[in-house]
């Protein structure tokens, strides 16, 4: 097929530059907007083409070189050709653009982006091995593919991490076989710890003065900077009061609902995987906190029938995974509660979610980017909703 020249005027969810020929979107990977490009078509359906990238005739101003020798063959970012604040300007432009076929967004408030360190910002990671052909693999999966990148050494982990991840590829390699391996680190506060390592110590972080135990193969805020700051900001949307009672929903370890017992009369923390709850009456415990209770509950279907859902609550928080919380979001009216925090990692559950907290009586005060994973396709959002 012919080749075509292409001005890039966008930026699709997966990270593709998008601009017109023919009539159509035209998709191309690698390019970024502001970019003149030399495309090739790939294949074209009804209203868009895909096209491969051939030629960058003048490089976009955002255009910067990646920092990592693995870019383009490792899987873990894809955005490193982008400049930092340019990846978030994007992002957002892309959030506001999917709101906007359901909320009037010039009437919503949308504080600036928050943002922290752009490299050395993962306190955990799964790391991959594999030994292929007598060869050993051991670092993250291949872009689009299963294949292992051999990588001794990534950018965007904390410090510890990388020096625990170096250290203990040399035993690996000698103990791994042809079937595909999986290790997860964590930099908690206090050391290093392994999934696959049984150890007397429980590794734990500390938010909001408090400290919180986990499992090393279990859930955590990856980015400790950034989750600082989405604990507090949540406190002060919600602004509970001395007397406020509190539903935290897919809670895990107590990540919000500790600090929000802190505050408010008393929380209700419920989330579908057992071992996190147990985690986090643990957790409570240890930090003294007598006003909070933990329930087990599948939230992927609807609460009606589940005692918590009967009683009152003022304030209700929302942090669920990339799935959403779309049933939760179908029962939730605002009968009693105020305020209504939702923490996203998935922006498009995230609108679909919206619109059903709209059509139960909820408006969209507010919505802030939160940059959780720099130089990656994943944005986390946290929006605040009041009665209509």
């Amino acid at each position: 097929m012919a080749d075509f020249q292409l001005e890039i005027t966008g930026l699709t969810h997966d990270g593709r530059g998008v601009g017109r020929h023919d009539g159509r979107a035209v998709f191309v990977a690698g390019a970024v907007p502001g970019d003149a490009v030399r495309a090739r078509e790939n294949g074209r359906r009804r209203r868009l083409i895909e096209a491969r990238l051939v030629e960058i005739l003048q490089p976009s101003p955002d255009r910067v070189t990646p920092f990592c020798p693995h870019y383009g063959q490792c899987g873990g970012c894809q955005l490193q050709h982008l400049f930092p604040d340019a990846q978030r300007r994007w992002k957002l432009h892309n959030l506001r653009m999917n709101l906007a076929r359901h909320w009037n967004v010039d009437n919503i408030e949308w504080p600036a982006p928050v943002t922290g360190p752009d490299t050395g910002y993962r306190r955990r990671a799964r790391f991959h091995g594999q030994r292929y052909k007598g060869v050993a693999a051991l670092g993250f999966r291949a872009r689009s593919s299963h294949a292992i990148v051999d990588i001794d050494s990534c950018p965007l982990l904390e410090a510890p991490l990388n020096a625990a991840w170096q250290a203990r590829r040399g035993q690996l390699k000698d103990m791994l076989g042809r079937k595909p391996q999986q290790w997860t680190g964590v930099a908690a506060d206090n050391g290093i710890f392994w999934s696959d390592q049984a150890t007397d110590q429980r590794p734990w972080y500390e938010v909001d003065g408090l400290r919180l135990h986990f499992s090393p193969a279990g859930f955590i805020q990856a980015n400790r900077h950034i989750n600082e700051w989405m604990v507090h900001q949540a406190l002060e949307w919600l602004a509970p009061h001395a007397d406020d009672k509190v539903l935290d929903l897919f809670c895990g370890i107590g990540n919000f609902s500790l600090p929000l017992a802190r505050r408010a009369g008393m929380v209700t923390g419920v989330e579908g995987v057992m071992q996190s709850v147990e985690l986090a009456r643990l957790n409570a415990d240890a930090n003294g906190l007598k006003n909070i209770r933990f329930e087990t509950a599948n939230l992927f279907e609807p609460p009606q029938n589940q005692h918590w859902s009967q009683a009152h609550h003022d304030l209700v928080l929302l942090d669920p995974g990339r799935d959403g919380a779309e049933a939760v979001c179908r029962w939730l009216k605002p009968k009693s509660a105020r305020r209504v925090v939702y923490v996203s990692c998935n922006p498009a559950t995230f609108v679909r979610d919206s619109v059903h907290l709209r059509d139960n009586g909820w408006r969209l005060l507010r919505v802030q980017l939160m940059d959780m994973f720099p130089h990656t396709l994943h944005t986390e959002v946290m929006a605040l909703f009041e009665p209509a």
